[in-house]
C-alpha cells in the first residue's frame, strides 16, 4: 500500500477533491458506497489516498455524485497524480534523516505480501552484504553526494538495511528477484568485498523463502532493460534514480510492469543453474 501522501501533492489533491465531491452530495461515505455498489472501505481508501482510483473509478464517482462538470479538473489531477516523485535530498533533510528513509522502505515491504524486484546491473539492497552496502552508499552516485548524507547517516542506512533483510526468512513472504548477470560482475569496492557478496548470493539461492533468478549474458533479453524496478503487490511500482524515486500507481501501468517482470522471470535461471553461474563468476574473478 502506498505511503500516505504529503499534503500538497497531486495524489493528496486528487483524494481531497473526490472527498469534496462526495461531501457535496450530502451522502455519507457509506451511503455513497451503496450508490456506487462498492464496499465502503473502497470509498474510504480512495478518499484517504490509500487506494489509487482508475479512470473508470473516477467516471463512476462523478456519475454517482451527478458531478460530470468536474470531469476535466479531476481527470487532470488523476493524470498528474499517476507518478509521484520523491527527492532523496528532501527526504534525508526530514526528521530521522537517511535512516528514517530505510525504515520507511522496511514498513512498505512489511505491509506487502509480495515484492518483485528487477535490477539489470545492480544487486538489490535486500541481497547485499554490509561491506557492499557501505561501498555502494558512499559512491558519488549514492546518498553521500546526492542526499548530503553524513558517514553516521550512511551507517544508519546500513543498519536499517540489514534489519530489512530479516524478511528474507519469513515464511509466506513472496520476494522474487531477477537480476542481470552484469550485477555479478560490476565491482563495488575491492575484490574481497565482491567475492564476499557473491558468497552471500550463493547462500541465498538455496533458501526456501527466496526466489533468486539471473538473466545470463548468453540469454536473449525478453525486454529492453532500461531500468530496475520494484512491484509492491499489485498496488504500485517504485523506480529509483540517482536523485530520488518515482512512485507509479496507475493500475494499467502497474499491470504493464507485472507483465514485464513475468517475462524476465520466465527467461531467467534459478536454483542450481544460478548457483553454478555465481560460482563461475567468482572463480573467474579470482583467476585474473
Amino acid at each position: 500500500m502506498p505511503t500516505p501522501p504529503t499534503p500538497g501533492t497531486d495524489r493528496a489533491r486528487l483524494a481531497m477533491k473526490l472527498r469534496e465531491i462526495r461531501a457535496a452530495t450530502g451522502m455519507s461515505g457509506n451511503q455513497f458506497a451503496k450508490e456506487l455498489r462498492w464496499p465502503q472501505s473502497r470509498v474510504s481508501k480512495i478518499e484517504t489516498a490509500a487506494q489509487f482510483p482508475t479512470g473508470d473509478d473516477i467516471l463512476a464517482w462523478l456519475d454517482a455524485a451527478d458531478a460530470r462538470g468536474e470531469e476535466e479538473r479531476v481527470t487532470e489531477l488523476l493524470r498528474r497524480a499517476r507518478v509521484e516523485s520523491v527527492s532523496f535530498r528532501q527526504e534525508f533533510q526530514e526528521s530521522g534523516g537517511a535512516g528514517a528513509k530505510q525504515r520507511s522502505v522496511h514498513e512498505l515491504e512489511h505491509q506487502a505480501t509480495r515484492v518483485a524486484t528487477f535490477q539489470p546491473a545492480m544487486l538489490p539492497g535486500l541481497l547485499q552484504t554490509p561491506g557492499f552496502m557501505r561501498e555502494l552508499l558512499s559512491l558519488p552516485s549514492g546518498p553521500a553526494r546526492m542526499g548530503n548524507a553524513s558517514s553516521a547517516e550512511i551507517e544508519q542506512m546500513v543498519a536499517a538495511r540489514i534489519e530489512r533483510q530479516a524478511q528474507l526468512y519469513e515464511p509466506g513472504k513472496a520476494l522474487p528477484f531477477v537480476i542481470g548477470e552484469a550485477a555479478l560482475w560490476i565491482r563495488v569496492g575491492d575484490l574481497d568485498t565482491q567475492l564476499g557478496q557473491l558468497d552471500r548470493l550463493q547462500s541465498l539461492v538455496g533458501l526456501r523463502t527466496v526466489d533468486l533468478r539471473i538473466l545470463p549474458f548468453e540469454t536473449t533479453t525478453p525486454i529492453a532493460p532500461l531500468h530496475g524496478f520494484r512491484i509492491f503487490d499489485t498496488d504500485f511500482v517504485v523506480v529509483e534514480t540517482f536523485t530520488g524515486e518515482h512512485l507509479l500507481m496507475d493500475p494499467d501501468e502497474v499491470g504493464l510492469y507485472e507483465q514485464m517482470f513475468r517475462r524476465l522471470h520466465d527467461g531467467a535461471i534459478g536454483g542450481e543453474k544460478a548457483a553454478r553461474l555465481i560460482q563461475s563468476v567468482s572463480h573467474r574473478l579470482t583467476a585474473r
